[in-house]
């Protein structure tokens, strides 16, 4: 009978073939890992010209705001014409490997020539028709070609990942395979070894499946069938090893980690904490812990679900582990806290500068599903001294700097120093005497007039808000406000306000407007249009009778959302003002984007208004447009009668200030006549107090 070729082979032959068809396809594998490293540098470069596409445009939709409010100052126009320069080069390259961008190319010199046409015009002047046009089709285009560039970066973000992931199973393949080619070795030592001691290799699994049954007794069989396989019985007790250790590790990991995360857990690092400060003492090494807070997580969790919640944390984590030295230990404290051990850093600069770019990190964007997420942390840092008793108190104390950092304004780091112990104890008694004060009488409403362009009749009232505290008496907004707004308490008195007002107003004998601010964390709501409808219906207030005021900052994040939410309020008949306008290089844009009712002139514009000032041409020019667009305009912060008459003479439609009348508690206004801008007495309100 004749046999094949591969018959005739000897076990250690055939062994050493398959290790070289092994190791041949292993290294192919690697060389097609090669090639997709270098698709993803190609796409890498692709993303970074489109990202700096996208940087370029809104740089050049600022600079054309700045452009139009400044009358076309030398700076602005150097600006908007550098922002427009280097758009053209990052576009050529961009369509030449993206053909997707090919409209936007051949809309770029159609938009290119309308920045021309806007800093041709010698004189610019918001009021002047040949610049609103050419301002507003430049803005029109540019939101049309913004998305792509965003579109192009994410496709070339996409094509980078795909490549990279590619070329690690390719990796991951190559080294399986050299694996293989080493257990294909070790097979043939075992099966070598096995037959020199007399046994059959194919005994062994038949054996170990009868010392699993109990069978046969281990580790050496001896059943007459299997009295010469010695392997067979080493293999059994090898896989039953390796089986307990690998449940013993599991084991292990889940006492020891946070099982989300893959961070260790509170009483690992509790044992971590104390270990490490007593081998610091020892050896007089440094010892420093960083307290991490997510400063927006709460309003994820809330919002999107604990879905993506959870997916926050793991991406958050894996962020932070790629700062965490080797030697160091990070840990997850529980909910949206983490915790780093960090050894040997002595200088004050570099723990703040290890801090700060953690911070850095936390703050750039977070894509979660299809979700494009803003973040950002607080960190707390307390370093090793004589004056820590032990891990608690070494832990506490990095605790009460991250309150700091939070209390400064979030996104911020903070070392403890020993006055902070007091401070952050009469801040945190404050915190929950305003989380206390919520719904009870300590909280009141104060209400500011509004009055008309000649400044005699009353047209309206803000509703702003104050805190009569039991012990301490009134508590200033300036104080209590950042309060709420870094312990996360603003929304519930956002809507506190919001309610409250409208109960007020629809008490009120008269048909005047009241004006309420909405904070961040109201308009980041999803359900913000259900929930002014809610305190409409509840109060009986009609929606025309509702003034909601929004800062400009708070569109620059999730403008999108934002002014879907803009355009359901007005649908109800809420009327929108856009206050401090003038503050930042977007107003413009805004305004463009979105029919505001009203805009509010900022108040540091009023107090440095002087005929021919800055201020006086800037306020002109703010006139000027809102009434070219329909817009009605409030300047507020009014408090002397220059600042009035020169108001009056630029035609704003409704004033307010201390001048006018200060904020006080009302349950009937009352309009009253006021004198002229040029009486001899400066106008008062007459209030009539409520019972409380």
């Amino acid at each position: 009978m004749s046999t094949s070729p591969a018959s005739r082979l000897t076990l250690r032959q055939r062994v050493g073939l398959g290790a070289l068809l092994l190791m041949l396809a292993a290294l192919g594998v690697l060389l097609l890992a090669r090639d997709s490293l270098a698709r993803m540098e190609r796409a890498q470069h692709r993303a970074e010209h489109a990202h700096a596409v996208h940087l370029s445009g809104e740089t050049l939709l600022r600079a054309a705001g700045e452009v139009m409010l400044s009358q076309g100052t030398t700076p602005a126009r150097d600006a908007l014409l550098g922002a427009a320069r280097s758009i053209g080069p990052h576009l050529d390259e961009l369509v030449a490997h993206d053909s997707g961008m090919a409209r936007e190319r051949a809309a770029w010199p159609a938009l290119r020539h309308r920045v021309d046409a806007l800093l041709a015009i010698r004189l610019i002047d918001s009021g002047d028709e040949a610049s609103l046009v050419n301002y507003g089709a430049l803005i029109s285009g540019m939101e049309s070609f913004l998305p792509s560039a965003v579109a192009a970066a994410q496709r070339a973000d996409a094509a980078a990942d795909a490549a990279l992931r590619r070329a690690a199973w390719l990796m991951f393949g190559g080294l399986v395979g050299l694996t293989a080619l080493a257990a294909a070795a070790g097979l043939l030592m075992v099966r070598t070894l096995d037959r020199q001691l007399g046994g059959d290799p194919r005994d062994a699994h038949h054996v170990s499946l009868r010392m699993a049954e109990g069978e046969l007794d281990t580790p050496v069989p001896v059943a007459a069938a299997y009295r010469h396989s010695v392997m067979a019985a080493l293999e059994h007790m090898r896989l039953r090893l390796i089986d307990r250790r690998r449940i013993e590790e599991q084991v292990q990991y889940l006492a020891r980690h946070d099982t989300l995360s893959g961070a260790l857990n509170r009483g690992s690092l509790n044992e971590v904490l104390a270990l490490s400060i007593q081998q610091a003492r020892a050896a007089g090494e440094a010892l420093a812990v960083f307290y991490i807070d997510l400063d927006r997580f709460k309003h994820v969790n809330d919002t999107l679900g604990h879905a993506l919640g959870d997916e926050v944390i793991r991406s958050t984590a894996e962020r932070i582990r790629t700062l965490v030295r080797r030697g160091d230990h990070f840990a997850r404290l529980g909910g949206d806290e983490f915790a780093i051990v960090v050894h040997g850093l002595t200088e004050h600069e570099a723990v703040e500068g290890l801090a700060q770019r953690i911070v850095e990190r936390l703050a750039q964007p977070l894509m979660v599903g299809a979700q494009m997420l803003h973040i950002g942390a607080s960190v707390g840092v307390a370093m090793l001294d004589e004056q820590v008793v032990d891990r608690e108190d070494l832990l506490h104390k990095a605790d009460l700097a991250m309150y700091r950092a939070k209390g400064d304004g979030r996104g911020r780091v903070s070392i403890y120093d020993e006055q902070l112990d007091g401070k952050l104890r009469e801040r945190l008694e404050l915190v929950r005497d305003l989380q206390a004060a919520i719904g009870t009488e300590q909280l009141l409403l104060h209400y500011q007039p509004i009055y008309g362009r000649d400044a005699q009749q009353l047209s309206g009232y803000e509703a702003l808000l104050r805190w009569r505290h039991p012990e301490r008496g009134m508590v200033s907004p300036a104080v209590f406000v950042p309060l709420a707004e870094s312990s996360g308490l603003i929304e519930q008195l956002g809507q506190w306000v919001l309610h409250q007002a409208c109960r007020e107003a629809a008490s009120w004998d008269n048909e005047l407007p009241v004006s309420v601010n909405l904070s961040v964390a109201q308009l980041e709501r999803t359900d913000l249009v259900d929930a002014v409808a809610y305190a409409l219906a509840a109060s009986g207030l009609p929606a025309r009778r509702l003034n909601l005021e929004i800062t400009e900052s708070m569109l620059m994040t999730h403008r999108e959302a934002t002014m879907r939410s803009l355009d359901g309020l007005s649908a109800l008949g809420v009327g929108i003002v856009m206050d401090d306008f003038g503050t930042g290089y977007s107003s413009l844009a805004y305004l463009w984007r979105f029919r505001f009712d009203k805009l509010k002139i900022d108040r540091s514009f009023v107090v440095d208004l002087t005929p021919g000032s800055r201020a006086h041409t800037v306020v002109r020019s703010i006139v000027s447009l809102a009434h070219s667009l329909g817009v009605t305009v409030t300047a507020e912060g009014i408090e002397t009668r220059a600042q009035l008459e020169l108001l009056c003479a630029e035609g704003c439609d409704e004033l307010q200030g201390f001048l006018l009348g200060r904020p006080g508690p009302v349950s009937e206004p009352v309009a009253v006549t006021v004198p002229s801008p040029g009486a001899t007495q400066p106008p008062r309100l007459k209030l009539v107090k409520s019972a409380a």
